[in-house]
C-alpha cells in the first residue's frame, strides 16, 4: 500500500513539474492567449463588476424601502424599480464627478496657460539668485535664450505632432464606450435574473462538486462578497471625508480654489492611499498659477492631511469595515499595486482582507480543536 502511494506521489509530482515546465517554456504564447481571452471577456467582466456594485444599492433599496410598500404594483415591479433607481443613482454619481472634474480641468488649463509666463519668470529669478553660488547654472541660463512664450509655442508644436494619432484615439474612445454599454446591458440582465442565475449555478455545482468541497466554496464566496461590499462602501465614505477635510482646511488657511481642489482630491481618493496625491498634483499646479510659495505650502498641508487620513481615518473607516488591521491595508496596497498597477491598488485591499478573514477563521478553528 505504501509502495502504491509512493508511486502515486511520484506521478503527481512529475505531472506538476511537467506542467510547470510547459508553462514556463511557453509563457509568451500563454500570456498572448490570455490577453486575447481577457480582451474578448472584458465587457462581461466589467458587466459583472458593475452588477456587483449596483447590487449593493438594489439590495438596500429593496430591504429598506420597497419591501415596506405593500401595494400590489410595487411588489410586482420591485426588481425593475430597484434596478432603475440604482442605475439613476450610479449615473448621478458619474455625472456629479464629471461635473466636478471636467470644468476644473478646463479652468486649470486656462488659468495655468495665462499664468505660465509669470510663473516662468519667477522661477528664472529664483534660479538667477542661486547663480552666484553655482556658476555653471548661470552659464546654462545665459546660453538658453528661451522665454515663456517660446516654451508655450514649443509645447503647442509638440502637441500637433500627435495629430496623426487622433483617429486611433477616437477609435479607442468608441471601443471603450461600446464596452461600457455592453457591460451595462449585461449588468442589468444579471440583476434582473440573479435569483435564477444563482439557482442554475447551484444545481450545476451540486451535480459536479462533492458537498463538503461545495460548502467550503460557498463559505469563500460569502466572505469575499461581504468583504468587497464593506470595502467599496467604506472607500466611498472615506473619499467624502477626505474631500470635506481638504476643502475645509484650505478655506481656513486661505488657499485659493479651496472647494475645487478639495473636490478633486476627494474624487481621486476613491483610489486607495495614493489617490489623494494625484489630486494633490492638480491642486499644486492650480495654486502654482497664483502663488508658487503657497503651492509648496499646499503640498506640506496635503502631506500632513494624508498622514492623518492614512494612519487614522482610512484604517478606521475602511480597515475596520473589512476587518483588516491598518498595517495589512498598507501591505496589501504595496504588494498588489506593485504587481497589477492601479487595478491592483483598488482591488488588492478587499482581496487581501478576504484571505485574512479566511485564514483567521481557520486558525481559530484549529486552536479550538487543540484545546
Amino acid at each position: 500500500m505504501n509502495s502504491i502511494n509512493f508511486k502515486r506521489r511520484i506521478v503527481f509530482v512529475s505531472l506538476v513539474f511537467g506542467l510547470t515546465a510547459l508553462v514556463v517554456l511557453n509563457i509568451k504564447d500563454i500570456y498572448s492567449l490570455l490577453d486575447k481571452i481577457f480582451t474578448v471577456l472584458n465587457p462581461i467582466i466589467l458587466g459583472c463588476f458593475i452588477a456587483f456594485i449596483l447590487n449593493i444599492i438594489v439590495e438596500n433599496l429593496e430591504k429598506r424601502l420597497l419591501d415596506k410598500v405593500n401595494t400590489k404594483l410595487v411588489r410586482k415591479l420591485k426588481r425593475p424599480i430597484s434596478i432603475l433607481l440604482s442605475l439613476a443613482f450610479f449615473l448621478l454619481i458619474i455625472l456629479l464627478v464629471s461635473r466636478i472634474i471636467i470644468p476644473q480641468i478646463s479652468k486649470f488649463i486656462e488659468v495655468f496657460t495665462n499664468s505660465f509666463p509669470n510663473i516662468y519668470n519667477e522661477i528664472m529669478k529664483f534660479l538667477a539668485g542661486l547663480s552666484n553660488e553655482f556658476p555653471s547654472l548661470q552659464s546654462k541660463l545665459l546660453s538658453s535664450n528661451l522665454d515663456a512664450q517660446a516654451i508655450l509655442k514649443k509645447l503647442v508644436s509638440l502637441s500637433t505632432t500627435w495629430a496623426g494619432d487622433i483617429l486611433n484615439i477616437i477609435n479607442s474612445i468608441f471601443s471603450v464606450i461600446a464596452n461600457i454599454v455592453i457591460a451595462l446591458i449585461i449588468a442589468i440582465y444579471i440583476l434582473a435574473g440573479k435569483e435564477g442565475l444563482k439557482s442554475q449555478f447551484a444545481r450545476l455545482f451540486a451535480t459536479f462538486i462533492p458537498q463538503p468541497i461545495l460548502d467550503k466554496f460557498y463559505y469563500l464566496l460569502r466572505v469575499t462578497d461581504n468583504t468587497f461590499k464593506a470595502f467599496f462602501i467604506g472607500q466611498f465614505i472615506e473619499a467624502i471625508i477626505l474631500g470635506v477635510l481638504c476643502s475645509t482646511g484650505l478655506l481656513i488657511l486661505g488657499f485659493p480654489y479651496a472647494f475645487m481642489i478639495g473636490s478633486v482630491v476627494g474624487v481621486t481618493a476613491l483610489i486607495p492611499i495614493i489617490g489623494a496625491y494625484l489630486g494633490g498634483l492638480f491642486g499644486f499646479l492650480m495654486i502654482l498659477s497664483v502663488n508658487p510659495l503657497r503651492a509648496f505650502a499646499f503640498l506640506l498641508f496635503l502631506i500632513i492631511l494624508q498622514q492623518l487620513e492614512g494612519n487614522l481615518i482610512y484604517p478606521k473607516v475602511v480597515g475596520s469595515s473589512i476587518g483588516l488591521p491598518g498595517i495589512w491595508v498598507f501591505v496589501a496596497i504595496i504588494i498588489s499595486g506593485g504587481l497589477f498597477g492601479i487595478t491592483g491598488i483598488i482591488l488588492g485591499v478587499p482581496i487581501i482582507a478576504s484571505m485574512y478573514k479566511i485564514l483567521k477563521d481557520y486558525v481559530n478553528k484549529e486552536q479550538k480543536a487543540l484545546e
